[in-house]
């Protein structure tokens, strides 16, 4: 059936792609934003004043990282359709990359959505004092930081096969290949420097970060301004059912 409409509309398919990667892109931003703006560094007491004084906020952060998980996998479905004629293998070699990480960072939220179970029930965990319990809404904000970079390194990987693939293809501006596999680069620079010198994750990351959020921009609105040749698609398509590819 993706096959079909891929082949009558492939058009159509890059800019629903696009919409869905604005959709991401903005939910996550949002995201992080709202994490970012009421989180207090190594400030347990802070931190939970923050939470429970803009609880609304809080809330839809989480709801907004939902909502970009969801957009990604359709971002992930359509990306592998319009792929898909360049190298199957690796366009599902790809996509399964993408979902792994999407179902990290879903099963990851628990971790976002902790703080407030332990700071708004804190009358169900009588064993506990007030500030322990603070202690532990920071620790779940912290390992959701923590999953957040291992869903990235799967993202990374993402990146560079589906960066390579548009280098590869006849119907995607070529220069967008080598800029996405940049900022897989980017991810997986952050993530393993985090993980094995997290003291050195500062602002001198600050441009390794800058990568990711430019490709991936210039993609998504790519894809929604202009789509794909649609000749050029089916060309490339007809071209890879000769050689079996």
């Amino acid at each position: 059936m993706t096959d079909r409409i891929a082949e009558s509309s492939p058009r159509l398919i890059a800019r629903i792609c696009g919409l869905l990667y604005l959709v991401e892109i903005a939910a996550h931003g949002y995201g992080l934003f709202a994490l970012s703006s009421l989180m207090v560094r190594d400030d347990a007491a802070a931190t939970a004043t923050r939470i429970l004084a803009s609880e609304r906020v809080f809330r839809l952060g989480f709801v907004a990282d939902v909502v970009g998980i969801a957009a990604y996998v359709g971002v992930t479905a359509l990306l592998y359709v319009l792929l898909e004629p360049v190298s199957r293998r690796l366009s599902l070699f790809a996509a399964f990359f993408s979902l792994a990480g999407c179902a990290i960072f879903a099963a990851n939220l628990v971790n976002h959505l902790a703080p407030l179970f332990l700071l708004d029930r804190a009358h169900d965990l009588t064993a506990l004092g007030a500030d322990q319990l603070q202690a532990l809404a920071l620790t779940s904000l912290k390992l959701y930081g923590q999953g957040f970079a291992i869903s990235m390194v799967f993202f990374g990987f993402y990146c560079l096969t589906i960066g390579y693939l548009i280098s590869k293809s006849t119907f995607l501006p070529r220069i967008l290949g080598p800029l996405l596999m940049l900022a897989g680069s980017s991810y997986l620079i952050n993530s393993f420097a985090g993980f094995l010198a997290p003291t050195f994750l500062t602002h001198q990351l600050s441009l390794v970060l800058l990568a990711p959020g430019i490709a991936e921009v210039l993609l998504c609105l790519w894809l929604i301004v202009v789509g794909v040749d649609a000749a050029r698609w089916l060309q490339q398509q007809a071209a890879a059912a000769v050689q079996g590819r």
